[in-house]
Parts: structure tokens; sequence; C-alpha cells
């Protein structure tokens, strides 16, 4: 391996300033769960040690009827039925039935159920951690969004196209599609601009440039994670719409260790030079985002989360909004531009049918999404990088 293909490595400390969820695909619903309301603890159930419990002491076929009775709309909680017909639980028992302990804050439990549960990514231990491939893919889009930035003829041929195709759906999504294309043969043209050369697959070589190992706890400590409620905050309202989501999160002050590997090589062929200048890289593509929702979301709940922000790298995992996750926002400096084309987008996707986005004005979208932990409210999925120096 020649000295110019070396990757540079270093270590980094990830620190959460806001709640972080890291979604695993896993959702468990109240008859996975044991929510003990007294002490705000959730026992997810591992199901076979459950039943072998209930066949040990004579109950099963009591809790097949109360899992009957449960499909036909009764509301009685697990904890309750156990405490109806078995007597008042014991934390040893909860915890011998159980395959994780979680915590969750008083307001995720205004009601005896909290619903689906959304849990995070973990070991099977249950640990906590953030894959690689989260982080890597953050500062993908964030060098994609820099290279748009910079290239103000990119910006106004694609801003024109999509306001142009804003007429008509099909015209609007096949404008989407080129544009797509369109940042292959923007980075291609930026490589060759720095080379000299045409490189065929220099997209490929230069997302395979990074590399970012999964980033785990510091320590040991198996409650890094709260269960958490989700709220919506609309932009120009005072409408707090809570929602019946509940969300595994790694709570703030976490601190997780991980591994960030970079061909300076490859990546000094798009003007970035150094691990510094990667990193600014990444704050300037969030910050674009936090000024958008400074501009928009002006209630005083809204502009303390929004303040949060403002010493973060970067945001990470679920709920933290359709902008971060695209590459429309470096297009536009007109907020109306900007607006009637994200909204025409967001009303092309079936997901977002029931959403009302012909009602954005001031942003698309116009919801904030907010959580409350230890009775401060938080946008989800604020992080701060600490590299290490070699």
């Amino acid at each position: 391996m020649s000295k110019k293909s070396m990757p540079t490595t270093v270590s980094f400390t990830l620190e959460t300033i806001t709640p972080v969820s890291i979604g695993s695909g896993r959702d468990v619903n109240v008859l996975d769960y044991i929510l003990d309301t007294a002490n705000r603890d959730v026992y997810i159930l591992n199901h076979k040690k459950w039943f072998q419990y209930l066949y040990s002491i004579d109950k099963l076929s009591d809790y097949e009827s109360y899992v009957e009775n449960h499909t036909k709309g009764q509301k009685e909680t697990i904890y309750e039925w156990m405490e109806r017909t078995i007597g008042i639980p014991e934390d040893s028992v909860l915890l011998s039935v159980s395959k994780r302990q979680l915590h969750c804050v008083p307001s995720s439990i205004s009601k005896m159920s909290l619903n689906d549960i959304k849990l995070c990514m973990s070991l099977p231990d249950g640990t906590p951690y953030i894959p690689g491939s989260s982080l890597k893919g953050v500062i993908i889009a964030s060098i994609v969004a820099h290279i748009i930035k910079n290239d103000e003829d990119f910006r106004k041929e694609w801003r024109d196209k999509l306001v142009k195709a804003l007429k008509n759906q099909n015209d609007l999504n096949g404008c989407i599609k080129a544009y797509r294309k369109g940042l292959d043969t923007l980075i291609l043209s930026r490589i060759k601009k720095s080379t000299g050369k045409d490189v065929r697959d220099g997209i490929k070589k230069l997302f395979h440039a990074i590399s970012v190992s999964d980033i785990m706890l510091s320590n040991n400590d198996s409650m890094a994670t709260y269960i958490l409620p989700r709220y919506d905050s609309l932009a120009d309202t005072k409408e707090i719409k809570s929602l019946p989501i509940y969300r595994e999160c790694i709570i703030p002050n976490t601190k997780l260790k991980g591994m960030l590997s970079v061909n300076l090589h490859e990546l000094k062929n798009i003007g970035i030079d150094s691990t510094s200048d990667l990193i600014k890289i990444i704050e300037e593509h969030t910050q674009r985002l936090v000024r958008r929702w400074k501009l928009a979301f002006k209630e005083t709940i809204e502009e303390s989360c929004i303040q949060e922000l403002e010493q973060v790298t970067c945001l990470l995992g679920s709920s933290i909004g359709f902008l971060h996750k695209t590459l429309l926002l470096p297009l536009f400096d007109n907020s109306k531009d900007e607006v009637n084309v994200v909204k025409s987008i967001l009303k092309l996707q079936k997901q977002f049918e029931d959403h009302r986005h012909n009602e954005d004005k001031i942003i698309s979208p116009r919801t904030l999404k907010l959580t409350k932990y230890k009775g401060k409210d938080y946008i989800f999925g604020g992080v701060k990088l600490h590299l290490e120096e070699n």
C-alpha cells in the first residue's frame, strides 16, 4: 500500500448534547413489556422465561385469558394483571423474566401504558451503541452539501429546474431523479477540476475514503438510555401536539468512543486537507439547518431547544427532520422558493399524505420534533465530536 493510500486514523469522543435515538427497527408493544409506573421502570420481557414463570405458578391459562381480553379492548396492563392475580410483583421476579430493564421519565407515563416503544440499537446484553454507518452517512451528506454550496452555477441551475417543475407532479418526480444524477456529475467534475483526470470510480473512491467504527459507551453504564416521549411544535403557532410515540434514547451528557479513518489523498481532490477541515464541514452542514430553524420557530420552547444545538457538531438518528436528511437546503437562499419546493416534494410521498404540507408557509416541514428529559425540552439527535490528538 502506497503512502498516498494510507488512511489517517484518529480516536474521537462523541458526547450527546440532546437525547439520541438510533432506531433498531425493533418495536415492542404493550404485551412485550411490563411497566412499573411507581418506579418508572420498563421490563422488556423474555417471553420464554415469562411463560416458564407463569407455568411454574399455574397462571399460564389465566394469562392467556388476559391476552384474549386485551385484544378485545381491555386496557389493563400486565403489571395491573399481576397485582390482581398474583400480587405486587417483586423486582427480583420482574428481572428474572426480562431481558432488559429500562427507565422512563414521568411524562412518558401520564397514562398506564406507553403503547409501542421504539428501541435503539444495542448489543446483545442491552448496552446501547451508535453504528458507525450513522455517523458516516452524516459525513457524506455534509461533504456533498459543502460541494453544492460552493458551486453557484450548479445551485442556480437546479433551483430554477425545481421551481419550474412545481407546475406538474410528473415533471417534479422526473426532476428529483435527475437531481440525484446531477449530484454525481457535480462530484465527478469537482474531482476532475482538482486532478485533471476523468475518474469513473471517483465517487466510490471518495465514499470509501471515510470509515467510522461503531461508537461504544466509554464506560459500562447500563442505564445510559431512557424511554422518552415525542411531541411536535408547529411553526408560527403556539400549538404543541403530543404523539403516541415513545423512543428509547441515549440521554444527554453520555460519552461514547469511536475511531475515524480518512484517506486524505482522496479527500484533497475535493478540497479537504485535514480531519479538522472535515469536522468544520460537518458543523457547517448542521448549523445551516439550525439557522434555518431559528428563523422559523420563534416560541420560547422552540428557541431554547434550537439554542442548545448551536454547540453541536451534527445531528444523528431518528426524528431529526426531513431537511437534515436531504440535500435541498444548500440550493436555496430564498426561503419562499425553498418552502414551495420542499412541500411539493413531501406531498408526492405517500407516508406524508396526512401531514397537510400544503399549509406549510414559513418552513417545510413546519414541525419541530421535540422530547422531554428531566423536565427540559430538547430536539433529538444533537452530538458533539471531540477528536483526540495523536
